[in-house]
Protein backbone atom coordinates (compact mmCIF):
# COMPACT_ATOMS: atom_id res chain seq x y z
CA UNK A 1 0.00 0.00 0.00
CA UNK A 2 2.82 2.38 0.61
CA UNK A 3 4.16 1.75 -2.70
CA UNK A 4 1.63 2.88 -4.68
CA UNK A 5 0.79 5.75 -2.26
CA UNK A 6 4.43 6.58 -2.93
CA UNK A 7 4.25 5.56 -7.06
CA UNK A 8 0.78 7.90 -7.01
CA UNK A 9 2.69 11.15 -5.37
CA UNK A 10 5.27 10.55 -7.64
CA UNK A 11 3.39 10.93 -10.60
CA UNK A 12 1.59 13.77 -9.33
CA UNK A 13 4.60 15.43 -8.95
CA UNK A 14 6.05 14.36 -12.42
CA UNK A 15 2.55 15.89 -14.46
CA UNK A 16 2.45 18.72 -12.18
CA UNK A 17 5.38 19.68 -14.49
CA UNK A 18 3.76 19.23 -17.92
CA UNK A 19 3.18 22.50 -20.02
CA UNK A 20 5.59 24.77 -16.92
CA UNK A 21 6.51 27.54 -19.13
CA UNK A 22 8.99 28.32 -16.14
CA UNK A 23 12.17 26.89 -15.48
CA UNK A 24 12.45 25.71 -11.35
CA UNK A 25 13.99 29.17 -9.57
CA UNK A 26 11.87 31.25 -11.69
CA UNK A 27 14.08 31.79 -14.75
CA UNK A 28 12.17 31.69 -17.83
CA UNK A 29 12.78 28.63 -19.34
CA UNK A 30 15.03 28.01 -22.53
CA UNK A 31 12.61 28.02 -26.32
CA UNK A 32 12.75 25.17 -27.56
CA UNK A 33 13.26 24.41 -31.46
CA UNK A 34 10.94 22.77 -33.69
CA UNK A 35 8.33 24.51 -31.85
CA UNK A 36 5.24 23.79 -29.92
CA UNK A 37 7.07 20.65 -28.79
CA UNK A 38 5.37 20.76 -25.01
CA UNK A 39 9.07 19.82 -23.49
CA UNK A 40 9.79 20.55 -20.25
CA UNK A 41 13.56 22.64 -19.84
CA UNK A 42 14.84 21.89 -16.61
CA UNK A 43 17.09 24.13 -15.40
CA UNK A 44 20.04 21.66 -13.75
CA UNK A 45 20.50 17.67 -13.98
CA UNK A 46 22.46 17.77 -10.78
CA UNK A 47 19.39 16.05 -8.59
CA UNK A 48 18.43 13.62 -10.81
CA UNK A 49 19.64 10.02 -10.44
CA UNK A 50 22.42 8.82 -12.48
CA UNK A 51 20.25 6.25 -15.12
CA UNK A 52 17.51 7.99 -16.49
CA UNK A 53 14.62 6.15 -18.26
CA UNK A 54 14.52 6.61 -21.81
CA UNK A 55 13.14 3.45 -23.54
CA UNK A 56 10.56 0.33 -22.62
CA UNK A 57 11.09 -2.61 -24.29
CA UNK A 58 9.42 -6.35 -24.84
CA UNK A 59 11.75 -9.18 -25.04
CA UNK A 60 9.20 -11.29 -25.70
CA UNK A 61 5.27 -11.10 -27.04
CA UNK A 62 3.88 -11.27 -23.61
CA UNK A 63 3.19 -7.76 -21.68
CA UNK A 64 4.49 -9.05 -18.25
CA UNK A 65 8.16 -8.86 -20.00
CA UNK A 66 8.52 -5.45 -20.67
CA UNK A 67 12.25 -4.39 -20.06
CA UNK A 68 13.43 -0.99 -19.38
CA UNK A 69 16.28 0.99 -21.33
CA UNK A 70 18.17 3.99 -19.47
CA UNK A 71 21.20 5.72 -20.20
CA UNK A 72 23.85 7.95 -17.46
CA UNK A 73 23.46 11.14 -17.92
CA UNK A 74 26.54 12.03 -16.09
CA UNK A 75 29.01 9.64 -18.88
CA UNK A 76 27.75 11.66 -21.73
CA UNK A 77 30.25 13.06 -23.38
CA UNK A 78 30.25 14.99 -26.65
CA UNK A 79 34.09 15.15 -28.15
CA UNK A 80 36.47 17.24 -30.47
CA UNK A 81 35.89 15.00 -34.05
CA UNK A 82 31.92 15.26 -33.55
CA UNK A 83 31.58 11.95 -32.22
CA UNK A 84 29.85 11.48 -29.18
CA UNK A 85 29.65 8.71 -26.50
CA UNK A 86 26.86 7.81 -23.94
CA UNK A 87 26.28 4.73 -21.58
CA UNK A 88 23.10 2.77 -21.89
CA UNK A 89 21.47 0.18 -19.37
CA UNK A 90 19.19 -2.61 -20.29
CA UNK A 91 17.30 -4.12 -17.69
CA UNK A 92 15.35 -7.34 -19.54
CA UNK A 93 12.15 -8.35 -18.31
CA UNK A 94 13.71 -12.01 -18.69
CA UNK A 95 17.00 -13.44 -18.42
CA UNK A 96 19.06 -13.14 -21.09
CA UNK A 97 22.06 -15.84 -21.69
CA UNK A 98 25.83 -15.12 -22.56
CA UNK A 99 28.09 -17.66 -23.63
CA UNK A 100 31.60 -17.68 -22.37
CA UNK A 101 34.38 -19.55 -24.06
CA UNK A 102 37.88 -20.22 -23.04
CA UNK A 103 40.28 -22.70 -24.33
CA UNK A 104 39.40 -25.61 -22.78
CA UNK A 105 35.61 -25.15 -21.67
CA UNK A 106 32.13 -23.34 -22.42
CA UNK A 107 30.18 -21.98 -20.33
CA UNK A 108 26.31 -19.75 -20.07
CA UNK A 109 25.76 -17.37 -17.83
CA UNK A 110 22.19 -15.68 -17.59
CA UNK A 111 21.93 -12.05 -16.98
CA UNK A 112 18.99 -9.41 -16.50
CA UNK A 113 21.14 -6.36 -16.90
CA UNK A 114 23.75 -5.14 -19.39
CA UNK A 115 25.24 -2.15 -20.26
CA UNK A 116 26.61 -1.00 -23.78
CA UNK A 117 28.99 2.03 -24.69
CA UNK A 118 27.51 3.60 -27.92
CA UNK A 119 29.35 6.51 -30.18
CA UNK A 120 27.79 8.12 -32.36
CA UNK A 121 29.27 10.19 -35.37
CA UNK A 122 26.63 13.05 -35.10
CA UNK A 123 27.36 14.85 -38.22
CA UNK A 124 26.96 11.74 -40.34
CA UNK A 125 23.82 10.00 -38.09
CA UNK A 126 25.74 6.59 -37.34
CA UNK A 127 26.89 4.98 -34.55
CA UNK A 128 28.75 2.04 -32.99
CA UNK A 129 28.69 0.12 -29.94
CA UNK A 130 32.55 0.00 -28.38
CA UNK A 131 31.74 -2.13 -25.31
CA UNK A 132 28.81 -4.02 -23.52
CA UNK A 133 29.57 -5.42 -19.89
CA UNK A 134 27.29 -7.70 -18.57
CA UNK A 135 26.34 -7.00 -14.99
CA UNK A 136 25.60 -9.26 -11.79
CA UNK A 137 24.72 -8.91 -8.64
CA UNK A 138 25.47 -5.33 -6.70
CA UNK A 139 26.32 -3.90 -10.30
CA UNK A 140 29.28 -5.93 -10.94
CA UNK A 141 30.48 -6.55 -14.58
CA UNK A 142 30.96 -10.31 -14.84
CA UNK A 143 31.56 -10.54 -18.44
CA UNK A 144 32.30 -8.16 -21.51
CA UNK A 145 32.87 -8.19 -25.33
CA UNK A 146 34.53 -4.90 -27.31
CA UNK A 147 32.67 -5.86 -30.66
CA UNK A 148 33.90 -4.72 -34.26
CA UNK A 149 33.88 -1.14 -34.52
CA UNK A 150 31.38 -0.97 -37.47
CA UNK A 151 28.89 2.43 -37.48
CA UNK A 152 25.87 1.71 -39.10
CA UNK A 153 22.55 4.22 -39.19
CA UNK A 154 20.41 3.60 -36.65
CA UNK A 155 17.67 1.33 -37.20
CA UNK A 156 13.60 2.80 -36.74
CA UNK A 157 12.55 0.59 -33.77
CA UNK A 158 15.55 0.63 -31.83
CA UNK A 159 16.72 2.59 -28.66
CA UNK A 160 19.19 4.35 -30.90
CA UNK A 161 17.44 7.14 -32.66
CA UNK A 162 15.72 8.08 -29.53
CA UNK A 163 19.19 8.49 -27.71
CA UNK A 164 21.41 9.56 -30.36
CA UNK A 165 19.75 13.32 -30.22
CA UNK A 166 20.23 12.71 -26.33
CA UNK A 167 24.23 11.97 -26.63
CA UNK A 168 25.03 14.59 -29.74
CA UNK A 169 22.54 17.85 -28.69
CA UNK A 170 21.94 17.34 -24.73
CA UNK A 171 18.37 16.75 -25.88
Amino acid sequence: MFSRTLAALASVVCLSACGQTTAPGGAAAPAQSGGGNNGVALQSTQNLPDWLLVARQRDCGRSDCVGEVLFNQRMITRNADGTADIWLQVRHGNPQAYPIETATTRTTITFTTERLHYRFKCAEGQFTVLERQIMGSGETVVAHDNPPSIYRAPVDGSVTPIVMPIACNGR
